[in-house]
């Protein structure tokens, strides 16, 4: 039912993003469609093992969208296709995100602060819609992702909070297991960080990924993920009280098959960006990091960054959107583009109002 609703009403959204993504393959991956799908296809196993909602969902925003289920599935396995296309042609793939955490004894009001840029493909920004699931069975979320996919950036009526950044390691390549936006919706029915890491290790996954997940209760966790499982995840926590992240491993196992940073070394420049806002001395509030969001350092690879001119368009990047949740209070902010030129817009779980 919920997943007819949102194909239903994100639909003109979701044509587009899969009109994109045919692009995309075919233009920086030289994947045809038909191979997408095909490719998409082989992890059907392993998402209906692990989470038979996440299919109902798919099938639904088919349904509702009116598209062919396989054109949603492999929406939600774009990660998948893009990072093993872009292996075979000798590419990396663009990075996506700077993310930070604030527990309660670093914030200047005692709250739970958790946020992030997104950053990715300029035609993300045109396709990028936030969902509001209300729901009885598990906790109500809300998420901001590109429309068809699963989730995203999000927050539920638990109080947990969930940021994700790119990584990119030498074992990515045609990689069978979970999903990464499969992941990440299974992540927002969780309750608690504790749940949160053992879900991602309960599960083979298919992609490297980083997931910086807090709840209202004040604990925070980085979790840096290679493909596989249990095994091949690294738990960090707050130092002081603060975690960030971008789209680099930090983790000494992980960092020799960095297959990102090499290339795009802005990822190291960003990351060192926020560090140095958060332990500047200025008390941490929501609006101090919505500043530390628009940042230009190292432009036009900063924490807030803008597409290369010279750059092909599927080839740009660009924040798509900047996201800061108050898991105390309850309340998520979220910007229509760089934070730079778009204000925040407050949210809360089943209403609306513009700040």
């Amino acid at each position: 039912m919920r997943g007819r609703q949102y194909g239903r009403l994100a639909s003109p959204q979701i044509g587009r993003c899969l009109a994109s993504y045919r692009d995309v393959f075919e233009h920086r991956a030289g994947l045809e469609w038909d191979a997408a799908v095909a490719h998409a296809r082989a992890f059907l196993d392993d998402i209906e093992q692990f989470s038979p909602v996440a299919l109902e969902e798919m099938r639904g925003i088919a349904e509702g969208a009116r598209v062919p289920f396989d054109a949603i599935l492999v929406l939600n396995c774009r990660s998948e296709l893009m990072f093993a296309a872009a292996k075979r042609k000798g590419e990396t793939p663009p990075g996506e995100c700077t993310s930070f955490a604030v527990t309660p004894e670093a914030s200047a009001n005692g709250h739970m602060l958790l946020g992030q840029n997104w950053d990715w493909v300029p035609f993300a920004r045109d396709v990028c819609v936030l969902v509001d699931v209300q729901r009885d069975d598990k906790p109500p979320y809300a998420t901001v992702v590109e429309a068809g996919m699963l989730a995203k950036v999000g927050v539920n009526a638990a109080g947990l909070g969930l940021c994700t950044n790119t990584l990119v390691s030498e074992r990515d390549a045609d990689r069978r297991g979970v999903p990464y936006h499969v992941m990440l919706r299974a992540l927002l029915d969780c309750e608690s960080v504790d749940e949160a890491g053992r879900t991602l290790g309960s599960v083979q996954r298919a992609l490297s990924a980083n997931y910086l997940v807090a709840d209202r209760s004040g604990e925070a966790v980085n979790f840096e993920t290679i493909a596989g499982g249990k095994s091949e995840i690294y738990a960090t926590w707050p130092q002081a009280g603060l975690l960030a992240h971008a789209n680099h491993f930090l983790c000494p196992a992980f960092a020799p098959i960095d297959a990102y940073v090499g290339n795009s070394p802005h990822s190291l420049t960003r990351l060192a960006d926020m560090w140095r806002g958060l332990t500047s001395g200025e008390r941490l509030s929501v609006g101090r990091m919505q500043d530390l969001l628009r940042s230009h350092a190292h432009a036009p690879n900063g924490v807030c960054s803008h597409p290369d001119p010279t750059a092909h368009p599927l080839y740009a990047r660009t924040t798509v959107a900047s996201i800061v949740t108050d898991l105390t209070a309850g309340e998520l902010w979220f910007t229509d583009g760089p934070p730079c030129a778009a204000a925040y817009e407050s949210y809360r779980l089943g209403t609306y109002a513009t700040s």
